[in-house]
């Protein structure tokens, strides 16, 4: 099958306003990829982003990606991948153009699939037919409060969810806020404290993970583990910027009781080999649309396993990304979780034909269709097309 089309999809949507401990979103978007063949078949990926321009995505795409693989056979994909990797190694590697090389080579997986009549699980190899979440969320929002984080938090429990993850550290001393265009909705050390107590009786014997989103330090983490942990805190994500490598060994020193999860932002097998090497992170979360695609996440979970380390897969984008995320995650034996955004997002809830299904505790049945398992209702997202 030779790869005859490949277009970019801009989808956003605005949504109401909530907070990080830096970052603060307006609006939701996803960078979708389909690539077409001359078989008639084609495939859907994403390139997640962070939040970064979508129209530098699409140029990334348009005038260095895409010419690379045009005229190409699309079963090749281990081929592509590399073809793709090393031609763009110079200004390649990391950031937007991974992005790009994973949104591609999860649409290529998603045409494999199509083509073998086989879900990219079952052609990676089946480990799980379902996959536990975690419900994520507990973001900073105007007027939200305790009682609102009590509220929400009850619901993901009435819904079924055991487990659950909030934000924590939009804090007036958070010194890297200052450097943030927003700085809105910030609260006080104690009221953090409190917030985390309020999610730790919600939740009460369910696992409760916070996450810092990289603005503490290593003395910060060392310092408040043993509050963390007498508030209930089982998992603490990406306290430190990845690059920190000795802050992180300095961490697993002194509090190897207090277990990491990390790092979304990472990309590629051989960084993700260096954070294995260092023993620096207790569960690895790469994120399928910005890691390096099924490809990539596939081997970084292969090297986890080797290491004795469990995979839980971020994922903070579109249905296109949840699918490919949860039929990674299936194929993946160190799996132990995935995460499960529950902020409203209507490029998650309001793009397929056929929402994804659940069993009462929230752990999320596989898509068993061909490739992604998904059908892209394309008449309800043409109203998120940016134009």
């Amino acid at each position: 099958m030779k790869i005859t089309s490949v277009k970019g999809i801009q989808l956003r949507c605005p949504c109401e306003e909530i907070h990080d401990a830096l970052s603060t979103s307006i609006a939701r978007q996803a960078f979708l990829i389909r690539i077409e063949t001359d078989k008639g078949i084609w495939g859907i990926g994403e390139a997640f982003s962070f939040g970064a321009p979508l129209n530098a995505l699409q140029t990334l795409l348009d005038q260095q990606i895409a010419p690379i693989i045009l005229e190409k056979e699309a079963e090749n994909i281990e081929e592509l991948w590399q073809t793709m990797y090393w031609r763009t190694l110079a200004n390649g590697r990391r950031s937007l153009t991974m992005a790009i090389i994973s949104g591609v080579d999860t649409a290529l997986w998603d045409i494999l699939g199509k083509a073998a009549h086989m879900s990219v699980s079952h052609l990676l190899g089946l480990a799980f037919q379902k996959i536990p979440t975690y419900a994520s969320g507990g973001f900073y929002a105007p007027g939200k409060g305790l009682d609102g984080l009590r509220k929400e938090l009850s619901s993901y429990r009435k819904k079924g969810y055991k487990d659950a993850k909030i934000k924590i550290g939009r804090t007036s001393s958070n010194p890297f806020l200052d450097y943030m265009d927003n700085k809105n909705d910030k609260v006080s050390e104690e009221e953090d404290w409190q917030r985390i107590q309020a999610a730790h009786e919600i939740m009460e014997d369910g696992m409760l993970m916070v996450d810092t989103n990289a603005t503490w330090t290593a003395d910060q983490v060392i310092q408040n583990a043993p509050k963390l942990q007498a508030y209930g805190v089982k998992i603490i994500e990406e306290p430190l910027p990845f690059e920190d490598v000795d802050g992180y060994r300095k961490i697993a020193d002194a509090v190897p009781s207090l277990v990491i999860a990390g790092c979304e932002t990472q990309q590629g097998l051989k960084n993700f080999q260096n954070l294995l090497k260092e023993n620096q992170i207790d569960i690895l979360q790469p994120d399928v649309g910005w890691a390096g695609g099924i490809s990539e996440v596939k081997k970084i979970g292969a090297a986890a396993l080797a290491a004795n380390k469990k995979i839980s897969l971020h994922c903070f984008g579109s249905a296109v990304l949840f699918a490919a995320s949860l039929q990674t995650a299936a194929a993946m034996s160190n799996t132990i979780a995935m995460e499960s955004e529950e902020n409203p997002n209507p490029l998650k809830t309001d793009i397929l034909k056929t929402p994804f299904q659940t069993d009462p505790e929230m752990n999320f049945f596989v898509p068993d269709g061909p490739g992604l398992g998904i059908e892209v209702d394309w008449e309800r997202i043409e109203k998120y097309i940016v134009k």
